[in-house]
């Protein structure tokens, strides 16, 4: 099977809505994504509620090759992904062996209270998604990967599953260009070097030097020949402009 070319993220979390999580998994995995030359598609935040998960997800994986979820999978009464995800799929919630022993074997038969037994839980035909931050792993079904939001467990196990999105051999490239114009000095002719290269992501970004107009236009593609002649392009068009 060919490496997954499309994604979204789904974060799942009341905090990161309410804002008493400043969101940073999904920024990190769109960082990798791009350097796999995997094209994220979009990222969607939906709150602790199943039916909100449930068709949010349902859309996404159609949409896209594959989902990532982000959050709620931990302990507590809120942590709803694992259910959420088996009622999506239509399967049961089990409690999966290999995550119940190894949890046994860390913290003892008298340690495995409810809480823990809540994270041994897996929708049924999964498969484990494990990483060297934590005894406790997400879970893949289908094209859905279930992470934790846990920033730095979060990583470690987007770590171990990225061989399995984009193609590290053909990897999105960057390109920035400084500009030192207000943008709507060039904003057509920009519009027509986007039209001109279809292969090439552009977009200007604006902000202030002091009381002077600054700022970059990022340029990004796979085709590194295309990108090469866009940048030529914009260079150009900056230069005709500021004489």
């Amino acid at each position: 099977m060919s490496n997954h070319q499309t994604a979204a993220i789904l974060v799942i979390g009341n905090e990161v809505l309410s804002g008493r999580t400043r969101e940073a998994n999904a920024y990190l995995a769109a960082q990798k994504l791009f350097d796999r030359g995997c094209k994220l598609g979009e990222i969607a935040v939906v709150p602790d509620v199943q039916d909100a998960i449930v068709v949010t997800l349902n859309r996404l994986r159609d949409q896209f090759d594959a989902v990532i979820t982000s959050g709620g999978i931990g302990p507590t009464h809120d942590d709803i992904t694992m259910d959420s995800i088996a009622k999506a799929f239509g399967v049961e919630l089990i409690e999966h062996k290999y995550i119940l022993q190894v949890m046994t074997e860390r913290f003892g038969k008298e340690g495995m209270n409810d809480g823990r037994r809540r994270m041994t839980r897996v929708p049924a035909g999964a498969h484990l998604i494990r990483c060297e931050k934590t005894i406790a792993p997400g879970a893949k079904i289908e094209n859905v990967y279930v992470l934790a939001g846990v920033p730095y467990i979060f990583e470690s196990q987007l770590d171990s599953i990225l061989p399995e999105f984009g193609d590290g051999e053909r990897p999105f490239i960057r390109h920035e260009v400084d500009v030192a114009l207000p943008e709507s000095t060039f904003a057509k002719e920009l519009e027509l070097i986007q039209d001109r290269f279809q292969e090439v992501e552009i977009g200007s970004y604006p902000r202030m030097c002091g009381n002077k107009p600054c700022g970059k236009i990022c340029l990004s593609s796979k085709n590194e020949t295309a990108l090469k002649q866009a940048i030529k392009s914009v260079e150009a068009m900056l230069e005709n402009i500021g004489h």
